[in-house]
């Protein structure tokens, strides 16, 4: 019999059924969740933890830097304080790396718990159309797309971390993807942080260029986009 179940889950591409270990996964996930959150809005969070510690524990104030942006990139709390005090303590190359890294481990945790607690349900066949032509373009070159996504400032990295856990995307390509294509905009946003000499978000400087850093990745994006569902159709109809 559960020879059987393993085949229908397989076919289907989500797990039908939650047992008690994943519904205790889910509360004591949740549990974090909330603290972390609730860290946040506080401001226990705040990156002035790094300031007091970088000096006598330089080893380990890294090591802390990138277990909160794990943390963070899980839990889905803004990172963008993070990304701009890397910069601000570390300097842009080598704070942007250390962003990367913890993006990406969180990113990679994120990614498993969504395929461990529901399963691949878009690695499942969908019917002729434009759905199953982007599909099949997805598990022909994924990584393609990924790398788009993650260089692209507008694609936001938190919640994809979690759909792509969905698609049928393989875990090392997950990785390099998201660890070299997160480098330029990490370090971009470190830079930031270097150059202004802040880690708020609120920022007035830091606002406006982030501002017309979105307008442009939206514009790219679109543009991006209509050019691949035009591509597309146009096989479509030469067939």
């Amino acid at each position: 019999m559960s020879y059987f179940l393993e085949q229908f889950k397989k076919k289907k591409g989500i797990r039908r059924f939650i047992g008690p270990k994943r519904i205790a996964f889910l509360l004591l996930f949740s549990f974090l969740g909330f603290w972390g959150w609730n860290s946040y809005t506080t401001g226990e969070l705040s990156p002035d933890i790094l300031s007091t510690l970088i000096q006598q524990y330089p080893f380990a104030s890294v090591l802390l830097f990138i277990c909160a942006y794990v943390a963070c990139v899980i839990f889905l709390i803004p990172t963008l304080p993070l990304n701009l005090a890397a910069g601000f303590f570390w300097g842009g190359i080598l704070g942007g790396l250390y962003t990367s890294l913890g993006v990406t481990l969180g990113g990679w945790l994120a990614f498993l718990v969504a395929r461990w607690v529901i399963g691949q349900p878009l690695a499942q066949s969908f019917d002729n159309g434009l759905a199953g032509k982007v599909q099949a373009s997805f598990d022909k070159n994924g990584w393609k797309f990924v790398a788009f996504a993650r260089i692209n400032p507008i694609f936001p990295t938190g919640p994809l971390n979690y759909l792509l856990g969905l698609t049928s995307l393989q875990s090392v390509t997950f990785l390099w993807t998201t660890f070299v294509f997160l480098i330029p905009p990490s370090v971009a946003v470190a830079y930031i942080g270097d150059v202004l000499q802040t880690f708020s978000a609120q920022d007035e400087g830091v606002e406006a260029i982030i501002r017309k850093v979105l307008i442009a990745s939206a514009a790219i994006t679109i543009f991006v986009i209509f050019k691949y569902i035009g591509s597309i159709l146009s096989k479509k109809d030469k067939k």
